[in-house]
């Protein structure tokens, strides 16, 4: 229910929004869930393999681990439960399930962001090289060990965060019982101790600051080379196909990148904020955390819309792939029956 009379309007727009976050988000994360795995199967197909797309596989997987993870969190905490702190929402049981969570998905979250900045890296690199031949300059074999530590240090980043979380028991003198709750950090408080400082710092830090500020560079500088090479071959008039090609795989990787900094940056400024100014966190930060969820699960679900209407390739193999599952079924489905086809039933 809409409560419009809370003491700021930052609160009452949270609440507002969290009636109906549950549903949304998981509208959003049933549909990732499914393209997520639709981009796992096109992409890794052998026709397909190239580096880029091996970046872009890694970035699904953690898309469809972070919705995997989210689908039960929206519908128990969301959709099952109220806005009250009642014991069966936060149980033992759940609590613990919201900590796993939590770190999780900041793991998963900072792989597809680093991911991202490495992609960007690698399509600046390539275009500016300019050559024919400049995709060989990294094998598929080197991204994949690439992805591999991505994924690596991400978890490793996220260790400190998962040694400061916490669970305290509370209880309820209304419902005689008690329930659980993830200790919250006292942000920008002499209080805080210095292992909870360190993880404030040094997620926002290398977690959203530094990947931001690189994938925006480097985007920059690709949007800014794509230009030139614009500009080149309007000089020579024409341009094959195989060049066509590579500038809309260009135009492709740009959409992405711009949905990350849409997605990113806002609410990296938003966690300094949380360390740099006393109260931030609470009285604004916490009101719009369900949003920030939201335009976060966009954008892990939004990737396989930009692949089907950017990329003639990816749709070439999902059709084909299409093509073939239809065959499959429709064979089978023309199977006749026999009587050594009726499995015989057996008595106990």
């Amino acid at each position: 229910m809409c409560n419009w009379n809370t003491s700021t309007p930052l609160q009452s727009f949270g609440e507002c929004y969290w009636s109906i976050h549950g549903y949304y988000s998981l509208i959003v994360c049933l549909f990732g869930v499914i393209t997520n795995l639709i981009n796992i199967a096109v992409l890794t197909k052998k026709s397909m393999r190239t580096p880029i797309n091996c970046i872009l596989t890694g970035i699904a997987i953690a898309d469809l681990i972070t919705m995997l993870s989210y689908i039960p969190f929206a519908i128990h905490f969301y959709l099952v439960h109220g806005l009250e702190a009642t014991p069966a929402k936060y149980s033992y049981g759940w609590t613990i399930f919201m900590a796993v969570h939590v770190n999780l998905t900041l793991t998963t979250h900072t792989v597809s962001i680093w991911l991202g900045v490495i992609m960007a890296i690698m399509r600046y690199v390539f275009v500016r090289a300019a050559t024919p031949n400049s995709k060989k300059n990294m094998e598929n074999s080197s991204t994949i060990i690439i992805i591999v530590f991505a994924y690596i240090g991400s978890a490793v980043l996220i260790i400190p965060n998962c040694l400061v979380t916490g669970i305290h028991e509370a209880f309820s003198d209304k419902y005689n019982a008690s329930t659980f709750r993830l200790d919250s950090l006292s942000l920008s408080q002499n209080e805080t101790n210095t292992m909870a400082l360190l993880n404030f710092w040094v997620y926002p830090v290398f977690g959203k600051i530094i990947p931001c500020v690189l994938i925006s560079i480097f985007g920059g500088f690709l949007l800014h080379t794509l230009r030139e090479s614009d500009r080149r071959g309007s000089r020579l008039k024409g341009e094959n196909h195989k060049s066509h090609s590579h500038r809309r795989t260009t135009l492709m990787l740009l959409a992405v990148i711009v949905m990350y900094i849409i997605s990113e940056v806002p609410q990296s400024i938003l966690v300094v904020l949380c360390a740099c100014v006393d109260g931030f966190f609470v009285d604004v930060y916490l009101p719009l955390s369900d949003l920030i969820d939201a335009v976060a699960l966009i954008n892990s679900a939004v990737n396989f819309v930009m692949y089907c209407t950017m990329s003639q390739q990816f749709r070439d193999s999902l059709m084909e792939s299409l093509m073939l599952v239809i065959r499959v079924v429709g064979e089978k489905s023309k199977v006749p029956w026999s009587e050594n086809s009726i499995t015989t039933p057996t008595f106990v």
